[in-house]
């Protein structure tokens, strides 16, 4: 009887915790599921048009200048991340450079928005690939908190020295070619 007894009570706590997992599966993903809200949507395209106006809608070489934005709420604000077309210069120095100036444009414009926390940015170029195929890749990419956008003179800041002020400065060994 009492093994009787243990074996119910064993199913039973085992159909509750299915239950209490299926139900947290459920939930999260309804909640990941869920459609953006109006408030990232309406960040997205003020991020866009400052993008488009600092910058222009698209690159020189005739690509859409803003590849995505992506848009994320945390606890300090927003945090975005910024994948932008970039121009070609002369040289590949020249080219790093004009992501430099570019990049300084945006965020200068983009710091003005307040809620912004980090700002995450990738610069899309085309580079010739493994298989000799070109295809577009992030070539420099970095975030900037804004602690440090606050600190900044915008219309004084020398673009060589952007790396130096950023997080996790990442870039392609093309630009230095």
């Amino acid at each position: 009887m009492i093994l009787i007894i243990a074996i119910a009570h064993k199913k039973i706590l085992l159909s509750f915790w299915s239950v209490a997992i299926a139900v947290i599966f459920i939930a999260i993903g309804g909640w990941l599921l869920t459609p953006e809200s109006q408030e990232a949507k309406n960040l997205k395209n003020e991020l866009n048009i400052i993008v488009n106006e600092s910058v222009g809608a698209i690159s020189n070489m005739d690509k859409t200048r803003v590849s995505s934005i992506v848009v994320s709420k945390t606890s300090g604000g927003w945090d975005v991340e910024l994948s932008l077309n970039a121009d070609k210069g002369f040289t590949m120095i020249s080219t790093k450079q004009l992501m430099w100036e570019n990049a300084i444009k945006v965020l200068e414009s983009a710091s003005e928005i307040n809620q912004l926390h980090n700002i995450s940015l990738s610069w899309i170029y085309p580079v010739l690939n493994e298989q000799k195929n070109i295809e577009d890749k992030s070539v420099m990419s970095f975030t900037i908190d804004q602690a440090t956008r606050d600190q900044i003179v915008w219309e004084n800041l020398e673009p060589s020295v952007l790396p130096d002020l950023v997080y996790d400065y990442v870039e392609h060994s093309l630009l230095n070619e």
